[in-house]
């Protein structure tokens, strides 16, 4: 009888452990002003370094593509299911980093953070920018702001 028991119970945990799938992240970037250089975007599982991107870290997975101006869409495949925040960056010159102000130190290539339709007047936090992922897949809008021309 305990024997039955322990195996009703374990092929119910692997009937469970199975149903867990990951999710995908698909990013719309919108408000892009030109076509050049890159976009990246920064996938962010705790808030250490948030939103620079620059450089390696362990808490955050970065994709990069073409700009184009208008929209772009980025996935993030295979993402397990919790709370994330998103940090984007248009790289219009293709050096690896977001420019910013000599002097005040705003971004002065485009920039984005999840839950931020306007441009923020500080640099957002971490538990601010946070959203939940959702399976199979989460879709999600980041508008990107630029300083006036």
């Amino acid at each position: 009888m305990k024997i039955s028991f322990l195996r009703m119970l374990a092929g119910s945990l692997m009937l469970w452990a199975g149903s867990a799938q990951a999710a995908d992240i698909n990013v719309t970037v919108d408000g892009i002003r030109n076509p050049n250089g890159t976009i990246v975007a920064c996938l962010w599982t705790s808030g250490w370094g948030f939103p620079n991107c620059e450089g390696q870290r362990d808490n955050v997975s970065v994709v990069k593509v073409p700009a184009q101006q208008g929209s772009v869409t980025i996935t993030f495949p295979g993402v397990a299911a919790g709370k994330y925040a998103l940090s984007i960056a248009h790289d219009q010159n293709n050096d690896g980093k977001l420019e910013r102000h000599r002097f005040l130190k705003y971004p002065i290539e485009g920039a984005g953070v999840s839950n931020y339709l306007t441009a923020p007047r500080i640099t957002p936090f971490h538990h601010e920018a946070l959203f939940k992922v959702t399976e199979p897949v989460t879709n999600i809008t980041v508008p990107l702001h630029y300083p006036p021309e």
